[in-house]
């Protein structure tokens, strides 16, 4: 691979990851859950000041730290993760802010919210594959215990989920008595998204790899 080909999937991951961080903020501000890899950073801001997009920083540090345990290294494409994930965090709060929430809007408008968010988080999920270069935190430390286990990735990944999930549902019934930012929301984005990807990677992949592995001109 030269540096164009190199520079080429490093701009489609970082475009993936934009993608992604709006697709979040669409489901969240929907005001009907947010996706299962967001559910306990968006739950613990709503009980405490720090917000989604810097909780997000935290637990994709913990998850970088447990991922180098895991293979007993820290290479330079696991550091390279640090800021990738800085910029996913930042644009979430940045997303966050520009869209406006639907808390108490009319239920069709918080339909609506989802189903973008959904189709941009398959979209930037499908970007970041192609990409092909590293992955962000959450889904690296996913692929390092399904290598280490050797349990496949899937199931691993709706294991993870599922954790991160329940653990937003104790937090918010503990604070609040109900399920605050945890709610059918939440499941549509855990069932919509992997179909979405697939149809994304079939629809544009060999287009894009063709592009990708491009000669420079």
């Amino acid at each position: 691979m030269d540096r164009y080909q190199r520079l080429r999937r490093y701009g489609l991951f970082t475009a993936g990851v934009a993608v992604s961080a709006g697709g979040i903020a669409f489901i969240t501000r929907a005001a009907l859950g947010t996706s299962p890899l967001s559910s306990l950073p968006f739950v613990l801001s709503l009980i405490t000041p720090p917000s989604v997009g810097v909780y997000t920083f935290a637990f994709n540090l913990l998850f970088l730290a447990a991922e180098a345990v895991l293979r007993r290294t820290f290479t330079r494409m696991q550091a390279l993760q640090i800021p990738f994930t800085l910029l996913f965090s930042v644009s979430i709060d940045l997303f966050m802010w520009l869209i406006p929430t639907q808390l108490h809007g009319p239920y069709p408008m918080k339909v609506l919210y989802l189903l973008i968010g959904c189709g941009l988080l398959g979209l930037g999920v499908t970007l970041e594959v192609l990409g092909d270069v590293i992955m962000l935190p959450g889904e690296a430390l996913v692929r390092a215990i399904s290598q280490k286990s050797h349990i496949p990735f899937h199931r691993v990944k709706v294991l993870f989920d599922s954790t991160l999930t329940l653990m937003a549902a104790v937090a918010a019934l503990l604070a609040f008595g109900r399920l605050n930012g945890v709610k059918e929301g939440t499941l549509v984005a855990a069932l919509a998204v992997g179909p979405l990807v697939n149809v994304y990677t079939r629809l544009l992949g060999p287009s894009l790899r063709r592009r990708l592995d491009a000669p420079a001109v």
